[in-house]
């Protein structure tokens, strides 16, 4: 049977990301999990990417349970706390690749509706801050 090598990295900021391990080997059709951990403050959404061979770096989940395109089907994110992990369902050859976990910051936005017209000669500028 072919195995497949995955590779890991974690990107840096101002929260601490760790990947448990650097490398995994595992054999095509087989389960793999791969985790991150986050240190430092929590506000942020947990990510995972992954850099192919054929060059491109390619969003695989968000926390939230959001995947990008292809992915949903044979991988499962999951975000506890502050470990997020990634786990390929049944690996293929295409899965060979350096995987990076990420964290990107979350922001609320509040929005109000404007229910007065303004009259002639008012100001009609809109001021708007998040």
């Amino acid at each position: 049977p072919q195995q497949l090598s995955v590779a890991l990295i974690s990107l840096t900021g101002a929260a601490t990301l760790v990947q448990h391990a650097r490398e995994l080997t595992v054999q095509e059709g087989k389960a793999a999990t791969i985790q991150c951990d986050m240190g430092g403050s929590y506000k942020y959404f947990m990510y995972w990417y992954r850099h192919g061979p054929s060059g491109s770096l390619k969003y695989i989940y968000r926390e939230g349970d959001i995947y990008g395109e292809g992915f949903r089907d044979r991988f499962k994110g999951k975000v506890d706390s502050s470990r997020t992990t990634l786990q390929i369902l049944a690996a293929k050859q295409e899965d060979s690749a350096t995987y990076y976990c990420g964290r990107g910051t979350t922001l609320e936005q509040l929005c109000s509706r404007v229910d007065q017209k303004p009259t002639d000669g008012e100001d009609r500028s809109l001021s708007i801050s998040f």
